[in-house]
């Protein structure tokens, strides 16, 4: 009988409104006939307020927020989940309006929960204007978290992995002590049950669990230890310092990088600093003992040089380069040693010359100008007579005994005809030149020295880098733009800029590296290349970070159209970078699309920029559905002291997630008013 009542109600809109027609302008036009009819158009309404079309949805609710009466109450309280913003803002705004109705309290705070990121902030303004703290809603929905998180970890099913990370996100002592025994691995068979209870342990934050992270992180199982040194690092209990080392040193690929990222992650300490030198000397990894030699001298740790000068020309030479370079390394022995390492004949091995190089363009020595100029002209050379690939003389009609072999055998067929060096002349005499290919290695090498030579702004560099600029190898190329960029050349900005299309990817980082180094000087060919249509988002990134490098405001525009797309991220961070006042407004508006990708970029980007606009947005973002997007934008109003954001902020103190929560304090203690009073 129900569907027979409301079936004539609903198409008794009049021919040019109907809620049940295909279009959905007719069907607008029935819901706003509906709503003119009064009580009758109920029915419509009700059925308008499930449309699939956002339009016709709005159209019922801001018909709902003209009626009076608990049945409008309850339909405005439905909408306040809808996924349309626009139609959650008029419902809150409508159910606002009614202090005195029995629901709307209630259903404004149900609702926050489950609303979209900017239906949650219409619903927090909704509570501020009926006077009622947000506090109500953050509680609520952290018990509705906490309680399915309990049920699901409880379960047996996939959901038990996913419940005990959010559990340890929770950083309550209760869910530390519902994670500890899941994390021993001799008594839990689920690895990746094990996995997630550790990775919830570190979110937590409680230092009695870090025995059984570390005995994690030493049982062997590459998966498991991962997990658990990720953990340590989250959980930053300088203790963990040592056992992290020994991971990072004794480990193998996947163990030893997380193992050193945990390292990284740890707050300042004297066993930190001690566990990164250990790492940067005992290490056979380059990236790893470069990366943990960085983050010990970031932290003015004094790491000796003596036992990295012992392993150069021994096993694990390269580790040792890379670790010296990262350090700075001031010891006098450092450059001749390095120097050493670069002459072929003390070196046979290209690839340790070439790390060599490296190191010193790093370091830019003084003393190392010469001799590295000096590789780079004998590279030179070399490459020129490898080049010449040529046989004296007319061919012959018909091919000779051996050469139509292949491989060795065709070179040394070759070879065996070709007219030797004239009487005094030199072997390596480009016309006289035997066939014989050069080592991939030695390309690369001249590269590479090509760079450094630019960066040591070494004496007669400019003619021998300028010579390369145009090769036909990538590698060769790459050297030479980077290196003329290092030294300020007055061609380098127009070798950049036309380079930077080039076909070579290596070569066109190389020419936006040059562009960046240059400062504003290479920033409009910068400018350009980023708005082009179709950038590759690897390739918008590497511009967009180059352009944060050069510093130059009026890269702002550009940097700003990229915000919310597949560079998003790159772009914000390039803002923030530039500090350019007029980025914050771009920063805020992009952040109010809550698609766009990179938010979290733009949060941390509107906190250096500072500003009215960036405290309104970041304001804003207390209320995302993302805790990460929280804890940014409260670590962020810390530093500008944006007062208005307090009673927000208030009521993070009882956020769900613990890292919510501690930046909330964090921001309150640094408010003109001083901290909040515990209620």
């Amino acid at each position: 009988m129900l569907a027979v009542g409301v079936l004539p109600a609903v198409l008794a809109c009049g021919p040019r409104g109907d809620v049940s027609s295909p279009d959905p302008e007719a069907r607008v036009a029935g819901v706003r006939a509906a709503a003119r009819r009064g009580g009758d158009g109920m029915a419509a309404l009700l059925v308008a307020q499930r449309d699939a079309d956002a339009r016709v949805r709005r159209a019922a609710v801001e018909a709902f927020a003209a009626r009076d009466g608990v049945a409008a109450v309850e339909a405005l309280a439905a909408s306040l989940v809808d996924a349309d913003a626009e139609v959650v803002s008029v419902a809150a705004r409508a159910l606002a309006e009614r202090p005195s109705a029995p629901r709307t309290r209630e259903a404004l705070v149900s609702a926050y929960a489950a609303a979209t990121p900017a239906g949650r902030a219409a619903i927090a303004e909704a509570l501020q204007s009926l006077g009622t703290s947000l506090r109500e809603a953050v509680e609520l929905e952290a018990r509705v978290l906490w309680e399915r998180n309990v049920r699901a970890l409880a379960a047996p099913g996939p959901a038990r992995v996913g419940a005990a990370e959010e559990l340890g996100a929770s950083a309550r002592a209760e869910a530390v002590a519902r994670l500890l025994p899941l994390v021993d691995a001799s008594r839990n068979a689920d690895r990746t049950l094990v996995a997630a209870a550790a990775r919830g342990l570190g979110e937590a934050g409680d230092p009695a669990a870090r025995k059984h992270l570390e005995a994690l992180l030493a049982g062997g199982d590459a998966e498991l230890a991962e997990a658990a040194a990720d953990a340590l690092g989250r959980l930053g209990d300088p203790r963990a310092a040592e056992a992290l080392a020994r991971a990072a040193v004794e480990g193998a690929g996947r163990i030893a990088a997380a193992a050193v990222e945990a390292l990284e992650a740890l707050p300042q300490a004297p066993e930190v600093a001690t566990s990164l030198c250990e790492v940067a000397f005992r290490s056979l990894e380059p990236a790893l003992t470069g990366r943990a030699a960085r983050a010990a001298r970031e932290r003015d740790a004094e790491c000796p040089v003596k036992p990295l000068l012992a392993r150069l020309g021994r096993p694990g030479t390269a580790a040792a380069v890379a670790a010296l370079a990262e350090l700075r390394a001031a010891d006098p022995e450092v450059v001749p040693r390095l120097l050493a390492l670069v002459d072929p004949a003390r070196t046979p091995a290209a690839e340790m010359r070439i790390d060599a190089l490296r190191a010193l363009a790093v370091l830019r020595p003084a003393a190392a100008a010469q001799p590295v100029r000096d590789r780079a002209a004998a590279l030179q050379t070399r490459v020129a007579a490898a080049r010449a690939r040529w046989i004296p003389g007319r061919l012959a009609a018909e091919a000779a005994p051996g050469i139509a072999a292949v491989g060795e055998d065709r070179i040394a067929a070759v070879v065996a005809r070709a007219a030797g060096p004239r009487a005094g002349g030199d072997a390596l005499d480009p016309e006289l030149a035997p066939f014989v290919p050069l080592p991939r290695g030695e390309l690369e090498e001249l590269g590479v020295a090509l760079r450094a030579a630019g960066r040591l702004k070494a004496p007669g560099a400019e003619p021998l880098l300028l010579s390369f600029v145009a090769d036909a190898d990538g590698a060769v190329r790459a050297g030479a733009l980077e290196g003329l960029g290092a030294m300020g050349h007055d061609k380098a900005v127009a070798l950049a800029a036309e380079a930077i299309a080039d076909r070579d990817g290596r070569v066109r980082a190389a020419a936006a590296e040059a562009l960046g180094q240059l400062g504003p000087r290479g920033a409009a060919a910068l400018i350009r290349a980023i708005g082009a249509e179709g950038l590759d988002p690897e390739w918008c990134a590497t511009l967009a970070r180059t352009l944060g490098d050069a510093g130059a405001p009026e890269a702002v525009p550009a940097l700003a159209g990229r915000l919310g797309g597949p560079c998003g991220g790159a772009a914000a961070q390039a803002l923030g970078r530039i500090g350019a006042p007029a980025g914050a407004a771009p920063l805020a508006k992009a952040l109010e699309d809550a698609g766009a990708s990179g938010r979290l970029e733009m949060v941390e980007a509107l906190a250096q920029l500072g500003g009215a606009p960036g405290a309104a947005a970041l304001t804003r973002e207390l209320t995302s559905d993302r805790p990460q997007l929280r804890a940014a934008a409260a670590r962020g109003l810390a530093g500008l002291r944006h007062e208005p954001a307090a009673e927000r902020l208030e009521a993070l103190r009882t956020d769900y997630y613990g890292r919510v929560r501690r930046a909330a304090v964090e921001a309150l203690a640094k408010l003109p008013s001083g901290p909040s009073r515990p209620r």
